[in-house]
């Protein structure tokens, strides 16, 4: 089942949005089964690169997810954070001080290890 994702205006600057070229996003997404690896954020061009500042997942069901950096068949090509799992109603909270920088001209990827309600928050920009 793919993921559906909404698109979060931005409405104050991230601290590196102040740097020229900086281009600030959030995105909220949720599926009811992302176990064949699904698309958060589309891949930002070539040569640019998505940084990530701030995660938080939602666990509906007793699953793991996994953050990726890219799709390779039917899983992320690339972990970027994870698995992180726990009993269903889990939420997994990631903020960082030093964000992570996702490959250039790679999506960030959702995966889970099954069927089950999941709700994805990330925040961060293209650089």
């Amino acid at each position: 089942m793919a993921v559906e994702v909404n698109a979060v205006a931005v409405t104050a600057p991230l601290e590196a949005a102040l740097v020229a070229g900086v281009v600030p996003w959030q995105v909220n997404a949720t599926s009811a089964d992302a176990s064949g690896c699904e698309q958060l954020v589309a891949a930002p061009g070539s040569g640019k690169a998505l940084v990530v500042t701030r995660l938080i997942i939602y666990l509906g069901a007793a699953i793991t997810a996994t953050i990726g950096a890219g799709k390779s068949g039917t899983a992320v090509e690339a972990v970027v954070v994870g698995p992180l799992g726990g009993a269903a109603g889990t939420y997994d909270l990631d903020c960082r001080t030093r964000p992570i920088v996702i490959a250039a001209n790679k999506a960030l990827t959702v995966d889970t290890s099954g069927a089950g309600a999941l709700c994805v928050y990330v925040e961060g920009y293209t650089k």
